[in-house]
């Protein structure tokens, strides 16, 4: 038991801050243009439209990244699968599952297709760490699976962090202060 609290707290001791390029795998999130931004550049009705209608689907994004990283965490604190049968969990897919129909709806002007595709790669990585809940089995050692959850949260996280834009009012928490081992 000691030795499982030792590797829990190294593991956790070595969290990389989601913009991280260490945990990456394929193409990293790049920081694009808010609607904001470009609307007076473009003088576009279009590109306020978009940052109207993306606004609910981001703040939906950022509360299922949140809610992800919760539960993972209280998934490996308590040792427990458990987890895949809370509400809370049942309550984050509903809200990923809204999102999708609205991301599908979400039309975009060209200049702010980039902003979407953040957008749309924050809902895939988020779904992916949804699905990953349901490999947690009970009595056994779930590292791996709990690596993979952290691994696709972070990066829903940092695709949700290029896809800010204050003005616009998409805003995430400022995490450079974390404890992160790799920002130091």
């Amino acid at each position: 038991m000691i030795m499982q609290r030792n590797a829990l707290f190294d593991r956790l001791a070595t969290v990389h801050r989601p913009d991280c390029a260490l945990f990456a795998e394929g193409p990293l999130p790049v920081p694009v243009a808010g609607p904001d931004d470009l609307a007076p550049l473009l003088g576009s009705d279009a590109a306020a439209r978009y940052a109207a209608d993306c606004r609910p689907v981001f703040e939906d994004l950022r509360r299922v990244v949140g809610q992800l990283a919760g539960l993972m965490i209280l998934a490996q604190l308590t040792a427990s699968s458990e987890v895949a049968s809370l509400d809370e969990l049942a309550s984050c897919r509903r809200r990923w599952s809204e999102a999708e129909g609205r991301i599908k709806a979400l039309a975009a002007p060209d200049a702010l297709q980039p902003h979407r595709a953040q957008i749309v790669a924050a809902h895939a990585f988020s779904g992916l760490a949804l699905g990953t809940f349901s490999e947690l089995r009970p009595h056994v050692d779930n590292e791996a699976t709990f690596d993979t959850i952290s691994r696709h949260v972070r990066r829903a996280y940092a695709h949700l962090s290029a896809a800010t834009a204050e003005k616009a009012g998409f805003a995430m928490v400022d995490l450079s202060h974390a404890c992160c081992s790799c920002g130091r």
